[in-house]
């Protein structure tokens, strides 16, 4: 069964799901920053800016990074991101991938309701449990969950 929901992905570029305008070209300031972080139960890769198509090498190489530490847990923390587009989803599409081949599991804190559901429309969150923050997903991990 495919990782993901691709109609639905595609259904999402088409319908150009984002409140940006066409227009709105990337900047510095709009730029994806990350910064690897590593707890006792998990790897973090914090996340601020805007992740799309600009953030695919920064965003895989973060997840390399975390991977190092060698922990089976690694939390994609988007709580800073202002903007997600389809390239962005099709970014962690592959990271997903990978950790699953790296038996790693993503789980996924920090998204906005609009891109919690997205996530959900095109199949993301079959495959990383989604949290409302950290502290939830290290609970769930600590069995407090």
């Amino acid at each position: 069964k495919a990782l993901v929901d691709y109609e639905s992905l595609h259904a999402i570029r088409a319908s150009g799901f984002s409140t940006r305008h066409q227009s709105d070209l990337p900047t510095m300031r709009d730029e994806l920053h990350q910064e690897v972080r590593e707890l006792p139960q998990a790897s973090v890769i914090d996340l601020s800016g805007d992740v799309t198509s600009f953030a695919d090498a920064r965003l895989h190489a973060s997840f390399n990074d975390a991977s190092a530490f060698g922990k089976k847990h690694i939390i994609l923390n988007f709580a800073g991101v202002d903007y997600i587009n389809s390239a962005g989803i099709a970014t962690i599409i592959s990271i997903l991938a990978e950790a699953r081949q790296r038996s790693q599991q993503l789980l996924i804190v920090g998204l906005n309701d609009h891109y919690r559901k997205i996530f959900r429309m095109v199949g993301v969150a079959r495959y990383a449990e989604i949290y409302e923050d950290e502290r939830q997903a290290l609970d769930k991990l600590n069995g407090k969950g």
